[in-house]
């Protein structure tokens, strides 16, 4: 299933479902008051030609201060047991509080940080050129601090040049750029390199699936990329430890 779990979510539109709701909303809200059955949470999903199911995103952008963090964790853990495979169009924006000492920040990107801390594959899309580059390179290091692995990543360049030499060197800057960046102990894997596909508009507004080769060549890598490294392992809250008496300091008269 697909997942709208960005905070400008436009695949309705993409999709033209014609409708609203349900979405995300009333999936955490149904989360936040109990714990529904897979069929439940399918039924606030829709059907696309009968090969995926959607889940629709937020309907306006400052809807996300409705999402309570708890709730969502749950709700995605709801979307995990109901679907074999959950693709979720999230945000770049992973900044919480001990980055920018504010909540606020940490609960708008809730859904971005959430499906990436526990994704089994993270794909991270860019465009070519020294901008390009450098917002992917910038997101990477945002990823590494947030504590997703390297190994768990895939770069891909959208619309990139059909110059083996410029996509070369393009490889060649993005492994010298990322190498030693915080959280990093393993290179980023070689970005997939996408040509422009000027007929993906019209498939949009055609209702059509997208021209080949672009889907055969994203999905040979992904598939590639998980059988890689494979599931990843749900975290577990780390046990408590006794404080030792007096490791904590004492009150003294000034």
């Amino acid at each position: 299933m697909l997942a709208d779990l960005a905070l400008d979510a436009d695949q309705a539109m993409l999709h033209d479902t014609g409708d609203v709701v349900p979405g995300v909303q009333e999936l955490v809200e149904a989360h936040r008051l109990g714990r529904p059955a897979p069929d439940d949470v399918r039924a606030l999903t829709y059907a696309i030609d009968g090969t995926y199911r959607h889940l629709l995103g937020l309907r306006r952008h400052r809807d996300w201060s409705g999402l309570r963090p708890r709730a969502f964790e749950a709700a995605l853990d709801g979307l995990r047991r109901a679907f074999t495979v959950v693709v979720a169009d999230i945000d770049p924006d992973l900044e919480g509080e001990d980055e920018d000492d504010s909540l606020d920040v940490e609960e708008r990107n809730v859904m971005a940080r959430a499906v990436t801390a526990e994704a089994d594959l993270v794909v991270v899309t860019a465009t070519p050129g020294v901008a390009g580059l450098h917002r992917l390179v910038r997101l990477l290091d945002g990823l590494g601090r947030h504590g997703v692995p390297a190994d768990r990543v895939l770069p891909v360049i959208n619309r990139s040049p059909r110059s083996p030499r410029a996509r070369a060197e393009s490889a060649a800057a993005l492994g010298e750029l990322t190498r030693g960046l915080p959280g990093r102990s393993a290179a980023v894997a070689s970005p997939l390199f996408l040509p422009d596909q000027r007929r993906v508009d019209l498939a949009h507004r055609d209702g059509a699936g997208l021209p080949r080769p672009f889907p055969t060549a994203l999905a040979t890598a992904v598939d590639a990329a998980f059988e890689r490294v494979g599931e990843r392992r749900p975290s577990t809250p780390a046990e408590p430890v006794a404080v030792t008496p007096g490791s904590l300091g004492s009150w003294h008269d000034d």
